[in-house]
């Protein structure tokens, strides 16, 4: 069965849907068919579409009479279309302008014969005046007291701006009727001349405007020319005309074409010397909404390589490598750049968790959830902090963006697994994360930038400073200034973020706890489960020894029977005094304790070893 349009849409109609513009072209059997003008694209739109984004508000139809009388109204305003778009000056100009042109159509509805004589002001016949006097007064009681017009006074109407001749005043009611009573075009048109200045100063010729476009489309290049070069290289591709050498104009200046650069809006020069993708970054609306109200709802995590070099304090400064039998990973105390891993409540702003490593992988963002989970005292303690650091949080949702750190399976199946909810925003989307950008900087530019072994902001920016030979900041002291910066600082600044409004973290904690609760922190188990360090090995008499750590319960040797069977065993570094181990085919998850050993089976070497990221 063919459906039948709801609405009625002639062709040659625009439609504004889904962010573009369709150019109505004909009426098939079961839809419009439409033109993007944009890009040419010819599409058809279906009735039950269309009639159902009308219905939402999700399009608008602009008749082809209103378009024509839209560009019409544009091209004689020079670009305004509503009264709110003028200036305050212009705004002025047609409220004064406007209640005399109803004041005339009003008299000429009830049959007042209006001449261009008896409007004019100064006219002697007493007939004439009689009509100007009620012209004046209409238009002051349409004008409702405005000051443009005046007040009246003893008899007399008044009028503070200078009365035009009549001529004028049916030129304004033409106008006025010609557009469709839009009162934009009452406005003056001083801005539309063209430069009063010296008879020979002339405009750009056709020729010479052409020669502009063609430079300034050149220059627009992601690979950023330089816009002296493009000229020249442009002279060649425009030879000078016959009619341009008689008339002696040559090619513009380049102080010309920077004024026309310079013209441009920063939104087009971004665009068209950047890229889309870095424009969007630069120029883009960002986020003026609050994504979280709950303490824990919504946590967002990133990682930055840190603009400083440390070094672990090792008695070797320098030695001879061998490229063929060099590793890739750092050795002991070798200079080198940390990565920071950072994790932060959106709605509080808080720092929930901080990591720093020599790499950025899964290992440490299982590290960075570890530390958002727990109570962080040790930290406080260990590193001489003056005030209590953030409390341990559920996490609901948790944002990160397309990093390797967190873009693996490992990192999302354990969010999953506390019940987190997983969002990834977009690649080189920096508004898609900003909450946990802008941390990024502040940290650069109120600590690491005092620190020795600073390496700026970008490369080459420290032309007299060598940062790895004056590195002096071990790794461990590096991660306490940072510490002692997130927990005594950062929490009690005031922050003028979205939703923050000046307050500091610590007051905006104290109110979303107070009007919204928090969110319940993991269960031990879920948390070992999922975000602890696993290792597969086989039972023994005396249990589970990963990393030389001996565990044990009488579930577990039940399970064993006095076998070697093969298990996985999870381990929570900051809880060790419990585990968990899981068997295939095993429906039940064993928990095994922390159980102490002589001294002669422990091996110091292997136990040293176990250092969780």
């Amino acid at each position: 069965m063919t459906s039948q349009p709801l609405f009625r849409i002639p062709m040659g109609s625009r439609l504004s849907l889904d962010r573009c513009s369709w150019l109505v072209t004909g009426k098939e059997k079961d839809g419009y068919a439409v033109e993007n003008t944009e890009d040419g694209e010819c599409i058809t739109l279906s009735f039950a579409r269309v009639d159902q984004a009308i219905r939402d508000g999700a399009c608008d139809v602009i008749k082809p009479a209103e378009d024509e009388m839209l560009k019409a109204v544009r091209a004689y305003t020079g670009g305004y279309e509503t009264f709110e778009q003028l200036p305050e000056e212009q705004q002025k100009a047609v409220r004064g302008r406007l209640p005399v042109v109803l004041a005339i159509l009003a008299m000429e509805a009830d049959g007042t014969k209006l001449t261009h004589r008896n409007m004019s002001p100064n006219k002697t016949t007493r007939s004439e005046g009689r009509v100007l006097r009620e012209l004046k007064e209409r238009a002051r009681n349409i004008a409702d007291g405005s000051p443009v017009l005046g007040a009246k006074r003893g008899g007399r109407v008044t009028v503070s701006l200078d009365w035009p001749q009549g001529r004028t005043l049916r030129k304004y009611v033409d106008t006025y009727l010609r557009f469709g009573r839009n009162c934009v075009v009452l406005l003056d048109r001083d801005h539309m001349k063209g430069p009063r200045e010296a008879k020979d100063r002339q405009r750009m010729s056709c020729w010479q405007e052409r020669f502009i476009s063609y430079a300034l489309n050149l220059w627009h290049d992601e690979k950023k020319p330089p816009l002296t070069a493009l000229a020249r290289m442009a002279e060649t591709q425009f030879p000078i005309p016959p009619e341009e050498i008689a008339r002696d104009r040559w090619y513009p200046s380049i102080t010309t074409l920077r004024t026309r650069k310079n013209a441009l809006s920063e939104v087009t020069q971004t665009l068209g010397r950047k890229g889309v993708r870095q424009g969007a970054n630069l120029k883009g609306a960002g986020s003026t909404d609050i994504p979280a109200l709950m303490f824990g709802e919504r946590v967002a995590t990133d990682q930055v390589y840190l603009s400083i070099h440390t070094d672990g304090k090792g008695l070797v400064r320098a030695k001879e490598i061998d490229p063929a039998k060099a590793s890739e990973d750092l050795e002991d105390n070798e200079i080198c750049r940390l990565w920071l891993h950072l994790m932060i409540d959106v709605a509080t702003r808080l720092v929930l968790a901080w990591i720093i490593a020599e790499s950025a992988d899964a290992d440490h963002s299982h590290a960075l959830f570890r530390m958002a989970t727990r109570d962080k005292t040790k930290e406080k303690v260990r590193y001489g902090c003056k005030r209590d650091p953030a409390p341990p949080a559920g996490l609901l949702l948790t944002t990160a963006d397309n990093g390797t750190a967190t873009r693996n399976g490992t990192v999302y199946a354990s969010q999953l697994g506390i019940d987190s909810i997983v969002m990834t925003s977009r690649t080189y989307h920096s508004t898609d994360n900003a909450f946990v950008e802008r941390p990024f900087g502040t940290l650069q530019w109120q600590v690491l930038n005092f620190l020795d072994g600073y390496a700026g902001s970008r490369p080459g920016e420290l032309e007299g400073y060598e940062p790895e030979a004056n590195a002096r900041i071990t790794h461990d002291e590096l991660y306490g200034i940072i510490t002692r910066y997130f927990v005594d600082e950062y929490p009690f600044a005031p922050h003028r973020g979205t939703g923050m409004f000046g307050a500091t973290p610590w007051q905006k904690y104290d109110e979303v706890t107070k009007f919204y609760g928090g969110i319940d922190v993991p269960d031990r188990r879920e948390r070992c489960l999922h975000l602890g360090v696993k290792r597969k090995m086989h039972t023994t008499s005396e249990g589970v020894n990963p990393f030389k750590i001996p565990f044990n319960s009488t579930a577990l040797q039940v399970f064993a029977a006095g076998k070697s069977k093969e298990v996985m065993v999870h381990i929570d570094p900051d809880f060790m005094r419990h585990a968990y181990v899981t068997a295939k085919g095993h429906p039940e998850i064993i928990e095994v304790d922390l159980r102490c050993q002589s001294a002669s089976k422990i091996d110091p070497q292997s136990a040293s070893n176990f250092d969780p990221p």
